[in-house]
């Protein structure tokens, strides 16, 4: 939401109303899933990794960096628990504003409620497309679902990996040899081609087929 801006031009926007700013090192925890969410966090510095536990494996839901909001949606709801656990995966610095400081400052600035509202959409997309992507059943559809949208994001059979094989295992839910396994397999089956952080589709009707078995 706040791509563009710079740490020092985030705090002068929010000059006129209370928050707090705390830091935190890499791998501390920053809220667990459960815990009460109070506060909407901006990410000044650094990045956090939204992550669920299921069936005894780790899910990376999202990540978040510098600019971006976290907490927005949950303090809003109903049941306002946090449903995933937040974790910092750097050292960062984040900006905490209670629900009713931030309504107050929205009421003065409707140009600014206009933004968080498109953010908001925009993260609920997102948020459908990991469900999405979980749903498959096979790790081959998950990670033909995964690249099919890069190739859309992208605009290229070249798609670039912004993350880490660890992290991909996570974002599809999987296990780490398992995806390595099965991107060998893709290889050899003339499928994509890949190397350390890039894979090439090479053949793209192939994976549209994938995810209808």
């Amino acid at each position: 939401m706040f791509y563009d801006m710079k740490p020092e031009e985030i705090l002068n926007l929010f000059k006129d109303i209370d928050y707090t700013i705390k830091t935190f090192s890499a791998k501390e925890i920053i809220a667990l899933e459960g815990d009460e969410c109070k506060y909407i966090g901006i990410i000044l510095k650094g990045t956090l990794d939204i992550k669920r536990m299921l069936s005894n494996k780790v899910v990376k839901m999202t990540s978040v960096g510098p600019g971006q909001l976290f907490g927005e949606v949950i303090v809003f709801s109903d049941v306002n628990k946090y449903p995933a656990t937040v974790i910092s995966s750097s050292k960062s610095e984040i900006l905490f504003i209670s629900k009713e400081n931030f309504i107050k400052f929205c009421y003065t600035h409707a140009d600014f409620l206009e933004m968080f509202l498109k953010d908001l959409s925009n993260k609920i997309l997102i948020l459908n497309k990991s469900i999405e992507r979980l749903s498959y059943n096979s790790i081959r559809q998950k990670i033909s679902n995964y690249i099919l949208d890069e190739y859309q994001k992208q605009g290229s059979k070249f798609i670039n990996i912004s993350m880490t094989k660890q992290k991909l295992a996570e974002t599809l839910g999987v296990p780490r040899p398992s995806l390595s396994r099965e991107l060998i397999n893709m290889k050899e089956l003339n499928i994509i081609d890949y190397s350390k952080d890039t894979i090439k589709i090479l053949d793209l009707e192939a994976l549209f087929k994938i995810l209808d078995e």
